[in-house]
């Protein structure tokens, strides 16, 4: 008997408990607002306590999603903020309550549209409503903004410049292919004419043919792209050059005493040692250049 007594008492309480924490409902005015992160906005938050107890509001929290950042379609959940009340704010048993409160807008580095769920935390249980939050730009939104364009384009320009080296590797092993391909040939040609009267005329002139239009197509090839070596060999030579000119520019500056030698060591390395890159690409291109043509 005791047993059932017990559990009946149990059942009455979670009931209670749900009648109360159903029975709260929370409204927050204005709904909608347009602000700045760090701005403060008065804000009038209404609690209605529909149950038969009285209840206290401890504070809220809000829950911040994005809808749309910089103009862009972007739904990211930025976190949850509390604002706990200093004291708590009684409500009692059918009655209502409204609280003003003056909130200071979360510094987030972020402008757009935002969908912010307030809940209301009560001794009787926790309501929610829920409000739209346009962030105009801020020094702080725009200062990120302009980071991430900074590395956008950094990452941009880096898989780009490593792509461009690719394509030039690949050219030129496709030229040393080619290269070797021709020097295969042209040592077949030799074995052939060496070989000449211990296989048939008629072999001879149809290996003599094959391997003669083979040699004529791989060098029609080479020499369609002798131009591009060409250019790009100039343009080398001429980023020598200016490189050359720097240098000796910032050793002129030392000798007048314009600029410490000390500082301006630094400089002078960094620029010999694109010197010494370019002048490897380019002793690289000038080799190909004249296995092309022969020389």
């Amino acid at each position: 008997m005791r047993k059932i007594l017990l559990l009946l008492l149990m059942i009455l309480l979670i009931y209670q408990l749900s009648i109360s924490a159903q029975g709260i409902e929370a409204a927050i005015s204005p709904s909608s607002i347009s602000t700045k992160p760090g701005n403060k906005e008065r804000f009038s938050l209404t609690v209605w306590n529909h149950g038969n107890k009285d209840i206290e509001i401890n504070g809220i929290r809000l829950r911040i999603t994005s809808k749309e950042l910089f103009g862009i379609p972007i739904p990211i959940y930025l976190g949850e903020y509390a604002f706990p009340f200093d004291k708590p704010e009684p409500v009692g048993a059918g009655k209502q309550k409204v609280i003003e409160r003056t909130i200071e807008i979360p510094l987030v580095p972020f402008a757009g549209s935002f969908d912010v769920e307030v809940l209301v935390e009560t001794t009787g249980g926790v309501a929610s409503t829920r409000m739209q939050v346009k962030l105009l730009y801020s020094w702080l939104s725009l200062a990120f903004l302009f980071v991430s364009l900074l590395i956008v384009i950094g990452i941009i320009y880096a898989i780009l410049k490593l792509s461009f080296r690719r394509v030039r590797r690949r050219k030129i092993h496709k030229i040393d292919d080619l290269l070797s391909e021709r020097d295969r040939y042209h040592k077949l040609l030799k074995e052939l004419e060496a070989k000449r009267g211990k296989i048939g005329e008629k072999e001879y002139e149809a290996l003599k043919e094959e391997y003669s239009s083979n040699l004529n197509r791989i060098q029609s090839e080479l020499e369609s792209r002798l131009p591009g070596l060409q250019d790009d060999l100039a343009r080398l030579e001429k980023e020598i050059e200016d490189i050359t000119g720097e240098i000796r520019k910032i050793e002129a500056r030392v000798e007048v005493k314009e600029v410490k030698e000390k500082e301006a060591e630094a400089e002078i390395r960094k620029k010999e040692k694109m010197l010494d890159e370019r002048r490897k690409k380019a002793d690289e291109l000038r080799d190909l250049i004249r296995r092309i043509k022969g020389i």
